[in-house]
């Protein structure tokens, strides 16, 4: 009797998406004894295989399976999608590179090893998975993604430019190509790749937020601003109703009495450079309450008042997050509100921390951040804080600067870099007894200087005035603006930027530099 079909698949299946896929094998195996080009059954049976660790098991059937289909794509995808949903993508590279030697002229192979080894973080694998045989423009934007990682930028420039070749109606690849030119420093050629891009995906939010972000870095920021907001529509992004989102100056008029919740959003360094802008929305009027995240609460408190922990949001009228203030008040790099202090250090802190840091002995108090917090919860800055942090060996030209004293201002995993200096730099580490951005605020009141790399300690140091020597990876942040060694954002701070991508030498002897010249009352010096 012919066994009843669906009822073994749907047994099949369920067992290959619940916990023992092993289960799988009787019913598939019953389908396959009445009818062995049952390629549903095959299918079935080598996903039970793969999902049960018999790799080579499985890579043999699912061949069959592409064989006996070639209109479909190679099924170890599938199972490569399955191991990955159950964690267990150590075991994706083996399947590719077996079923790659069973059907090595199928390029998707090829691209799909390339995807998964660039995603684990190793770009090389991915360009010698990929070959040189294959054209398309999915093989090219791969390799475009992995020159960038290598930080080729010129190639990864060509690969991409090959990429949209290939298929022009491709928004990522003109989206990614725009951004390598952005780095590049071709600036119109870069918003001209953006614009492409936006013209075939409109309403893709991160392709939008792309083409702001060239934008501002080409210093057209009236023009990025409004598109700059598109961050508030992607995905997971905590954001209040846009309805209420506050309008321009222009159009919001009279603020007088208006109610205006200011919002933090991701980084701590975003919401203390555009905290300049609540006293005045509170000089037009506007009655400004804070909503910002426990470390930041003490510091911002003389600002507005603040959102107590748990407490329900206040009515309001408009809600800004402080990242969209710059648009609230059209800022171009001309007219940013750059009066500083506009940050304070609780007195009560600072005289305790005096205390605490001992008296004046003639030598210059230099604060040092080497690395930044890499955000493992957001895609891909991981990538983006490994350019901008530095370790805090590479800070070893300032022990060769005399009457230096060098204290900590590093947090999380990074700090326990400050117990093994380089040698000559004597570093004091009183971080353990920091609680916030408040007692931060006041070990760096106390300071001559800081020196770091592009964290939130150096919109800190800004705000509140005092001297900050900036480490600035080669692919910057846009408020950093191209062919500038000052910012128009904080007037004591001078950029050492690097000249080739991920060399820290070139800045940080620029660096020292500026600092022996501090120390012998010469003032802040550029590179």
């Amino acid at each position: 009797m012919r066994p009843d079909r669906p009822l073994l698949l749907h047994a099949a299946l369920g067992a290959i998406e619940g916990p023992d896929p092993e289960a799988a094998h009787a019913p598939c195996r019953a389908l396959l004894a009445a009818d062995p080009d049952d390629q549903e059954a095959r299918l079935l049976l080598g996903l039970a295989h793969g999902l049960s660790g018999a790799i080579a098991a499985a890579v043999t059937m699912l061949d069959q399976v592409a064989r006996a289909r070639p209109d479909h794509a190679h099924p170890c995808h599938d199972l490569a999608a399955l191991l990955a949903a159950r964690g267990r993508s150590a075991e994706i590279a083996p399947l590719y590179r077996a079923a790659r030697l069973l059907a090595p002229a199928d390029a998707a192979l090829r691209r799909g090893l390339a995807r998964h080894v660039l995603a684990e973080g190793d770009p090389e694998a991915a360009l010698a998975a990929l070959g040189t045989a294959d054209r398309s423009a999915a093989a090219c934007h791969l390799a475009g993604l992995a020159e960038a990682e290598l930080g080729r930028i010129s190639r990864a420039i060509a690969r991409f430019r090959a990429a949209v070749a290939a298929d022009p109606d491709q928004a990522a690849g003109w989206s990614n190509l725009g951004m390598m030119l952005k780095i590049a420093g071709r600036h119109d050629e870069a918003i001209a790749a953006h614009d492409s891009a936006v013209a075939r995906a409109p309403e893709d939010a991160q392709i939008r937020v792309n083409r702001a972000v060239a934008l501002l870095h080409a210093g057209r920021w009236e023009a990025a601003w409004g598109e700059y907001e598109w961050r508030l529509r992607l995905p997971g992004h905590a954001s209040l109703p846009l309805d209420r989102l506050m309008p321009a100056l222009a159009v919001a008029g009279d603020l007088a009495g208006r109610r205006i919740l200011l919002t933090h959003e991701e980084g701590f360094g975003d919401t203390l450079q555009f905290a300049r802008y609540a006293a005045p929305l509170i000089a037009r009027g506007a009655a400004v309450t804070l909503a910002v995240p426990a470390p930041l609460r003490r510091l911002l408190a003389p600002l507005a008042p603040v959102l107590a922990p748990g407490a329900p949001l206040p009515e309001h009228d408009w809600h800004c997050p402080f990242f969209s203030l710059p648009r609230v008040f059209a800022t171009t790099p001309g007219t940013v509100p750059a009066s500083v202090p506009y940050l304070r250090a609780d007195p009560a802190l600072a005289a305790r921390w005096a205390a605490r840091l001992g008296p004046r002995d003639g030598r210059l108090r230099v604060g040092l951040v080497w690395a930044g917090q890499a955000r493992p919860w957001l895609d891909g800055f991981a990538t983006l804080d490994a350019r901008r942090s530095a370790r805090l060996a590479d800070f070893a030209p300032l022990g060769a600067v005399p009457g230096l004293r060098c204290v900590s201002l590093q947090a999380g995993p990074k700090a326990a870099q400050a117990g093994a200096p380089p040698p000559g730099l004597a570093l004091e580490d009183p971080m353990a007894e920091v609680a916030d951005f408040a007692d931060t605020a006041a070990i760096v009141s106390q300071l001559d200087a800081v020196v770091s790399v592009d964290t939130a300690m150096v919109h800190l140091a800004g705000a509140l005035g005092v001297t900050v020597l900036m480490l600035d990876r080669l692919d910057h942040c846009w408020r950093w603006l191209p062919g500038r060694a000052d910012s128009p954002w904080y007037p004591g701070m001078r950029i050492f930027r690097q000249t080739r991508l991920g060399d820290w030498r070139a800045p940080m002897r620029g660096v020292a530099r500026a600092v022996a010249a501090l120390r012998e009352g010469r003032g802040v010096t550029g590179p």
